[in-house]
């Protein structure tokens, strides 16, 4: 079954005003699918939930919200939006935790607002996932293939760490558990920078092959002389 598509936007045409925020975004989208998704009446025919970010707003819109979604039988477009109030908030002064909270009080508004016909379980259930994920190390660290790099008489996996910060792409060693990164990407850009479908090695250069025709096409391949990596 498709995931359900859980996202973040801002109105502002400012780059400048959220900086570091389609990281945050990133990261939640997936990390929602996890602690959100199964909790969620796919009947109802939800492709995307998301709050729009309106600095403008002194509140958010929750009598549109509700008029557009209470008890509705399936999701017009399958989009789930609620207009979401950001006036008085220096996202760029933030520290860490206050970012999360910020996010996490907005997914809460959301999920709060909806009908109890969009879930499978108690609504409450959801806003105790979101609790919990509030006070998460807000990292994610998986291989994004079974398997392995077989190089000098040595297993490594390779993994992908996603934080808020960056996306790391490395060899874990598998006899010592010892990180060999390859990588760094914007976070906000894993889906194309670092959307492998698989790798290939021929003696010393290890190459990670594209997912989409169109990076296969016009990115220069990823590629690792492991003599320089593995040391």
């Amino acid at each position: 079954m498709k995931n359900i598509w859980f996202t973040i936007y801002s109105s502002t045409k400012d780059d400048t005003e959220f900086i570091g925020l389609n990281n945050y975004r990133t990261l939640l989208e997936i990390m929602l699918i996890h602690y959100i998704q199964d909790k969620i009446n796919r009947e109802k025919k939800a492709q995307k939930i998301m709050f729009c970010l309106i600095p403008e707003l002194d509140t958010d819109l929750l009598d549109n919200f509700k008029k557009n979604y209470d008890n509705k039988k399936i999701v017009n477009g399958g989009i789930i939006n609620l207009e979401a109030s950001a006036k008085g908030i220096n996202w760029n002064n933030l520290i860490e935790q206050e970012k999360k909270d910020f996010l996490i009080e907005k997914w809460k508004v959301l999920f709060d607002n909806l009908s109890d016909d969009y879930f499978l379980t108690d609504k409450s259930k959801v806003i105790e996932s979101l609790e919990e994920l509030r006070n998460k190390d807000w990292k994610i660290v998986s291989s994004p293939f079974k398997k392995k790099v077989k190089y000098n008489n040595q297993s490594y996996t390779v993994m992908l760490d996603i934080t808020t910060e960056r996306a790391q792409l490395a060899l874990v060693r598998d006899s010592d558990e010892k990180w060999f990164p390859l990588k760094d990407f914007e976070t906000s850009k894993i889906s194309t920078d670092a959307n492998f479908k698989g790798f290939q090695l021929e003696g010393d250069n290890l190459t990670f092959v594209y997912k989409n025709f169109f990076n296969a096409m016009f990115e220069s391949p990823a590629v690792f002389d492991l003599k320089e990596v593995v040391k």
